[in-house]
């Protein structure tokens, strides 16, 4: 793969098609409930990061894997539409892609989601480009596809590229990525899955440990905790939104950290700014209807500083 421009951030992992329904309240079992609202949108954690990270103005490529159907299309031509670099994105001829379906509840914003993997084969390890990762300053990875990640991940830290983990669900494979990582980003879910409590701080020293640079905890509403390997350790609070659809804010919040990383600055101004990023991706139905400009996002946080 030979980018027409340097690729700054390179994410391996999944790519989805979602179709999005509103519902006035969600329906008892064996009840039936009309969608007020509908959208048919890419989504999946890391693209729909790389999508944000394109939307600021970084240049991005792809490496994951869809079916040869319509769904694999679709997913493809909205990614090359935001200028998400697709050409690592492999196609297995005869298989379907990954789909899911999503109903919103009007009002609160929160979600249910029914998803399929689909037939589309794992990436292996042995189709990581590496020379494309060798030249990216940041690998974002979500560890689905596991042998894949973990060789990208590996591939990256010989490299001294800088490794970004999406943990939504702590599954096979998760516990061996954890060493090659240089910034967990993990969901509520995750961390309690990881340290069997409620208390999701209790996961930040325990995950740390694994070599890591930071780990931050993701709480949706509830903001977020990041624990640094220098000790430092703070809260942040999430920004008061009305929000419409909570679908892929913590997609766009690691897209939003990765580009304070890039960007070089500290680590509770990377995690404002990626709150800030999740907050107005919360204004419309879709993971990536409103995801916001640049300047979008500094006129949202000087208001409220």
């Amino acid at each position: 793969i030979e980018p027409s421009q340097p690729c700054e951030v390179v994410g391996l992992g999944q790519c989805s098609l979602d179709f999005l329904g509103t519902v006035e309240a969600y329906p008892a079992v064996n009840h039936k409930a009309q969608l007020i609202e509908t959208l048919i949108q890419g989504g999946g954690p890391v693209a729909t990061a790389l999508v944000t990270l394109a939307r600021l103005g970084v240049a991005t490529a792809f490496l994951g894997r869809v079916g040869d159907d319509d769904h694999g299309s679709r997913i493809r031509s909205e990614l090359v539409a935001e200028g998400v670099d697709c050409r690592g994105l492999l196609a297995d001829s005869g298989a379907t892609s990954q789909y899911a379906f999503i109903a919103v509840e009007q009002g609160s914003g929160h979600r249910n989601v029914f998803w399929t993997r689909g037939t589309a084969r794992q990436l292996s390890a042995e189709e990581v480009d590496a020379s494309l990762i060798r030249r990216c300053r940041v690998l974002h990875i979500d560890g689905l596809q596991a042998e894949a990640s973990i060789k990208a991940a590996m591939i990256a830290r010989e490299a001294g590229v800088t490794t970004v983990f999406d943990g939504g669900t702590l599954r096979e494979g998760s516990i061996e990525l954890l060493p090659w990582i240089d910034h967990l980003v993990v969901s509520e879910l995750f961390a309690r899955q990881f340290i069997q409590s409620p208390a999701v701080e209790d996961a930040l020293c325990p995950l740390l440990q694994y070599g890591a640079k930071a780990v931050t905890v993701t709480c949706g509403a509830g903001g977020s905790h990041t624990l640094v390997n220098t000790g430092e350790r703070f809260y942040r609070s999430a920004f008061a939104v009305e929000a419409v659809d909570t679908t892929g804010c913590g997609d766009v919040f690691h897209g939003g950290y990765i580009y304070g990383l890039l960007q070089g600055w500290p680590l509770r101004q990377v995690v404002r700014f990626a709150s800030a990023c999740a907050a107005l991706k919360t204004r419309e139905l879709g993971g990536r209807t409103a995801i916001a400009s640049l300047s979008e996002v500094e006129s949202f946080m000087a208001g409220y500083d």
